[in-house]
């Protein structure tokens, strides 16, 4: 008896699917030159934000023809400004100018300083330019020195990305703006002062307020400090739409969730007009 098996072995070779491989091999490439650019990209920001240089400066203005000063100016973009007193009889600015990023350059900060009659003016002025990706950006700090036994009639600040803070100030009329810093004052005396800053707090503090004073403060989006002798009498104007005014150390202490509050403290007096959209409002004496 004979057994004969037999094997049907059937099977299908097509030919190769060339489209489908080389497509997979062009996405794989394209992956490969994303992955190279973004890593560029990253290493030149990287590298144009390591860069930095920066250099001083000084600058002392002359003094009027009988040895004074009258006023006193002073304008910043980015850095923080800061006026205190000092021992000397003269008025000195100095500071430091920063340039960071790639192409920046410390020579496109032009400091613009004049003095006439003992009315003194400095500016900050930066170059319009932000550079490749953004890169580039500039401070400069201001520092001033005030004779302490001056009374100026008018001193002024004005910054945009930058703090204000002055201390001891004695001056006629205050004016002191900013855009995204904050803002600290203290007056030995001011008879006008007007203090404003649109994202930054206000802390003001005042020795006495002059009877016929005016004190106005506003930070719509942050909070605001005023700070007197409890002895002081002034009509007080205070708003504060989203947030609450607190009184401290006058007569009789209290929080009011009003958004606008008036009151007469002492006998009629100075006015104190304090003013927020989004912060806290706290009025303290001393």
């Amino acid at each position: 008896m004979g057994l004969s098996i037999g094997y049907s072995l059937t099977s299908t070779i097509g030919p190769p699917e060339s489209g489908k491989a080389s497509l997979n091999r062009w996405v794989l490439v394209i992956v490969i030159i994303g992955i190279v650019i973004v890593g560029a990209l990253f290493s030149l920001i990287y590298y144009s934000t390591a860069q930095v240089s920066s250099k001083t400066f000084s600058y002392s203005p002359p003094q009027d023809a009988r040895g004074s000063y009258s006023s006193l100016s002073i304008s910043n973009v980015d850095g923080l400004v800061t006026v205190v007193p000092w021992s000397q009889p003269t008025v000195l600015i100095n500071g430091t100018v920063t340039a960071k990023g790639l192409g920046s350059s410390l020579s496109t900060v032009n400091l613009i300083s004049s003095s006439s009659n003992g009315d003194i003016a400095f500016q900050a002025l930066f170059p319009a330019s932000a550079g490749f990706f953004l890169s580039q950006s500039y401070t400069a700090n201001i520092n001033v020195f005030v004779p302490s036994t001056i009374r100026f009639t008018t001193v002024q600040v004005s910054n945009v990305n930058g703090g204000v803070r002055i201390e001891s100030l004695n001056s006629t009329i205050v004016k002191l703006t900013t855009v995204n810093g904050g803002v600290s004052v203290d007056c030995v005396y001011c008879l006008s002062m007007t203090a404003a800053s649109t994202n930054g707090n206000i802390a003001a503090t005042f020795a006495a307020l002059i009877p016929e004073g005016s004190y106005n403060l506003t930070a719509p989006n942050a909070n605001l400090n005023f700070t007197a002798p409890s002895s002081a009498s002034f009509r007080l104007s205070a708003s504060d739409l989203n947030g609450s005014i607190q009184i401290l150390g006058f007569s009789g202490m209290f929080t009011t969730t009003q958004t606008s509050f008036n009151h007469t403290f002492g006998t009629d007096g100075a006015n104190v007009n304090i003013k927020s959209v989004n912060g806290q409002i706290t009025i303290t004496g001393t």
